[in-house]
């Protein structure tokens, strides 16, 4: 009996060893399932099957050979790489390092270019060098416009013609443009008497459009060899009578003129001293009967500041004025060109002008004659003037005709005052309303005589 029982506890005794030495071993293959080789990060130096691990002292002989063949930096193995699963990719698939073939990868197609749709370019105009230049190279030339003056009238012709390639086929843009042309005494080329001598006949312009006076804000010295200083009274006096003397010359071409003022600079200074002359060149031009056109408001912004870059003809922003500051791109032509377009197309048509005027100065209705003579052109006599004949009456005997004079003539030549008006300040009829004849009755002429006085 008891050594059946001794060997029953002898069996549960090797029983519970057994179960210690495995559970050990399922512990120990737990923690090398999930702990990383020693190698990882290594280049790989597995031995292959062929080869087989070599004594110490055979190791030590074979190390003086080894570093004599030295392994190039680019032929050592690559390191190797590990993962929580590499026993399971050991066991089916081994640990072979060798460079898998991969599939080449596709190359990836650029997308093509957007297409961005070019304005068409706009035409280029030509500018000719006289009419009947203009007239041959086009038989639908039917009106030239002459642009006269400096440098700047140059790039507005060319602003022009460029309007006119695109918007007016049957009218053509010749320019006479000097660089140092000029209105005051000193200037390089006359314009004075370059109008004198302007073209007649077939040569002949429609309209002539003058942009000049860029080099005129000087001093000038007169023929006495006085200084008179820019803007002063005798300074206005001497330039004056000489634009006087330009505008007279282009009013016996007979020819609608427009007369452009100064565009404004990037110099400050400049800028005011050309606002005061452009003040100073439309007074005499539209006394003289001509148009005067002001561009000042294409090239400043709002604050009325000089601006290089701004709004172009066809609505986007563009670079109007060259690094100067003075000169003009061709945007900046084309928009300077704009203005005067505006005033040409009725100009070419004849829409602002009578047909039988021949002169423009004719052609303004504010025209007054106070002098009694015929009226010329569309002038006509002062409204309800006391002694003005209308159309029906008739002049039949010299008296009729000194008494129909008209008064303001009468007023400014033999100094007769004029007839008294009820209600008007010059009416001192006591008391008023009074009748013009008046009630009592004015006293004799003839010198009264002393009455004697009888003695006491």
């Amino acid at each position: 009996m008891r050594g059946r029982r001794g060997k029953w506890l002898g069996l549960k005794a090797l029983a519970v060893a057994g179960v210690l030495v495995a559970g050990c071993s399922l512990a120990q293959a737990q923690n090398d399932w999930f702990r990383p080789p020693a190698d990882v990060g290594q280049p790989s130096a597995r031995p292959s099957q062929q080869q087989r691990p070599q004594p110490q002292q055979q190791r030590q002989q074979a190390r003086p050979q080894q570093q004599q063949r030295a392994v190039p930096p680019q032929a050592a193995a690559p390191s190797r790489s590990w993962s929580p699963f590499q026993p399971l990719i050991d066991l089916f698939g081994g640990r072979d390092n060798r460079p898998r073939r991969m599939r080449p990868m596709e190359p990836e197609l650029a997308p093509p270019p957007p297409v961005v749709a070019q304005p068409p370019a706009e035409p280029r105009g030509k500018v000719y060098a006289s009419s009947s230049e203009a007239r041959a190279a086009s038989a639908e030339v039917k009106e030239v416009v002459l642009v006269f003056g400096d440098e700047q009238a140059g790039t507005l012709a060319q602003g022009l013609a460029d309007a006119f390639a695109a918007d007016r086929e049957t009218a053509a843009v010749v320019a006479r443009a000097e660089a140092d042309a000029g209105f005051a005494p000193g200037s390089g080329v006359d314009l004075i008497a370059a109008a004198r001598q302007l073209p007649t006949g077939n040569e002949q312009a429609n309209v002539i459009v003058v942009l000049a006076g860029s080099h005129d804000l000087e001093p000038i010295t007169d023929a006495a060899g006085v200084r008179a200083e820019l803007f002063d009274e005798r300074w206005r006096d001497l330039y004056s009578r000489r634009v006087e003397d330009f505008l007279l010359a282009l009013k016996l071409q007979r020819r609608n003129v427009v007369v452009v003022g100064l565009p404004p600079v990037e110099d400050a200074v400049r800028n005011e001293q050309i606002a005061r002359y452009n003040a100073l060149l439309k007074e005499m031009v539209e006394r003289a009967g001509f148009l005067f056109v002001d561009v000042t408001d294409g090239f400043v912004d709002e604050n009325g500041k000089f601006m290089m870059s701004g709004p172009a003809v066809d609505g986007q922003r563009r670079r109007l004025r060259t690094a100067d500051g003075v000169g003009f791109t061709r945007a900046g032509a084309r928009k300077l060109a704009f203005f005067v377009d505006q005033k040409l197309d009725d100009l070419l048509t004849g829409k602002d002008l009578p047909p039988t005027a021949a002169d423009p100065a004719e052609t303004r209705p504010s025209i007054i004659m106070l002098t009694g003579g015929p009226p010329a052109g569309n002038a006509r006599t002062l409204a309800g003037a006391p002694g003005a004949l209308s159309a029906n009456e008739t002049r039949t005997s010299p008296v009729a005709e000194a008494d129909a004079t008209p008064t303001p003539a009468r007023m400014l030549v033999e100094g007769t005052a004029p007839p008294v008006v009820a209600g008007r300040t010059d009416d001192f009829r006591w008391p008023p309303g009074q009748p013009e004849e008046p009630l009592v009755p004015p006293m004799p002429q003839a010198p009264l005589t002393a009455t004697p006085t009888p003695a006491p």
